[in-house]
């Protein structure tokens, strides 16, 4: 197949959601949809590039109901400057979103049916939050399904993650250390200026530069954490430090072919080599990273040691940790500017954000091998393969 180079990657700065207080979210006034759009212009204005050679646009968004639903992703076409020779195309691979967007981009790049395609993603969970009022809506329906399968507890993804906790024997002490990290580093790496170099600053009525990730705590201390109380079941270990936030954000990619690239004055950041999904258990769906990540590494012959730098979606600090235990994973090399428990969890977007965030940390490190992976509600992994060019 032929190669494929992510060439582009911004986001806007992750908000805090709150389906309730919408005036928490700094983003409360404007969509995911006119996010995404004001990357995709932006990204047209940064690298000079003309909107007619843009040949494809996949987006990812986990609830693509309401104003999330895209009409197969023509509506950010319309409101952009793309040009109608784009085709499009919207994804719901609930966490996985992102990614698989990328993954479809990077495929139809690879097969030579396109030549430059963008793979975005987006999630405003205060316009249209998850949980129990689309259900009441009827929005979404769960339909009757095998009953080995426990599906209140594969509904709900703190059930699923206290579930994983238990079955791998890892401790609240050991998930809200992770969680405290998390903090740390992605405080570290927003003071040194490393998320200021993907964060595209959006003008909002309430602000004329919102540029910085709302839910970063910089006072987090296992302290603090320690004192939470379980949220999701009685005695259980998971709290809502140790679990990722409600949060709004959109995030873009822009991939090209060997050819488009050698046709332009662009540079890349990364090569995208492979991507590989895996199904599990929907009761433990944060298991997901593992079996994706082992069918990955078979099929491209690598193995963890040739892995320099790994995203690892914080949807819960289980994930990783999950991770980490079963595949031997250096801690030290997992989500080095911090992760999702601090910077937020935007569904759709936080796939592009673990391979765009991955390619320029490699960048940085000089290392070679990166992959990205996210666990995926009802039970199932993804993982993401780049070689830093």
């Amino acid at each position: 197949m032929k190669p494929v180079y992510l060439t582009h990657y911004r986001r806007t700065a992750f908000s805090r959601a709150h389906p309730v207080k919408t005036e928490t979210d700094t983003f409360s006034d404007i969509s995911s949809p006119e996010l995404l759009t004001r990357l995709i212009d932006a990204m047209l204005d940064e690298m000079g590039l003309d909107p007619e050679l843009v040949d494809d646009l996949t987006l990812g968004c986990a609830l693509p109901v309401k104003e999330q639903w895209s009409f197969g992703g023509r509506y950010p076409v319309m409101q952009s400057r793309l040009g109608d020779q784009c085709a499009s195309r919207m994804i719901d691979q609930q966490c996985g979103s992102g990614l698989a967007a990328m993954r479809t981009a990077a495929m139809i790049l690879q097969s030579g049916a396109a030549e430059i395609a963008l793979a975005g993603g987006f999630e405003h969970m205060t316009r249209v939050p998850m949980g129990p009022s689309l259900f009441q809506d009827g929005v979404l329906t769960v339909p009757e399904v095998q009953s080995h399968y426990d599906m209140q507890r594969a509904m709900n993804m703190g059930l699923t993650a206290e579930s994983l906790a238990a079955q791998a024997g890892i401790g609240r002490e050991a998930m809200d250390r992770f969680a405290c990290r998390s903090h740390e580093l992605a405080a570290d790496a927003r003071d040194r200026g490393f998320h200021a170099g993907e964060i595209l600053s959006i003008k909002t009525p309430s602000a004329d530069a919102y540029a910085l990730d709302a839910c970063i705590r910089d006072t987090t201390t296992l302290e603090t954490l320690a004192g939470l109380k379980s949220v999701f079941q009685e005695d259980g270990l998971i709290t809502a430090g140790n679990s990722s936030p409600l949060t709004t954000g959109a995030a873009l990619s822009l991939l090209m072919s060997e050819s488009a690239l050698q046709h332009s004055s662009l540079e890349p950041l990364a090569r995208v080599i492979a991507c590989v999904d895996r199904g599990t258990r929907p009761e433990l769906m944060g298991q997901g990273v593992v079996p994706a990540v082992e069918k990955l590494l078979q099929v491209t012959g690598l193995a963890v040691a040739d892995i320099d730098l790994w995203e690892i979606n914080e949807a819960f600090s289980i994930v990783p940790l999950y991770a980490m235990q079963q595949l031997g994973i250096d801690a030290e090399c997992v989500n080095i500017n911090g992760g999702a428990l601090a910077l937020g969890h935007p569904l759709g977007a936080t796939g592009i954000r673990l391979a765009g965030t991955l390619a320029r940390a490699l960048q940085a490190q000089k290392g070679r091998y990166g992959i990205a992976a996210a666990c995926i509600g009802g039970g199932q992994g993804i993982a993401m393969l780049i070689e830093r060019c």
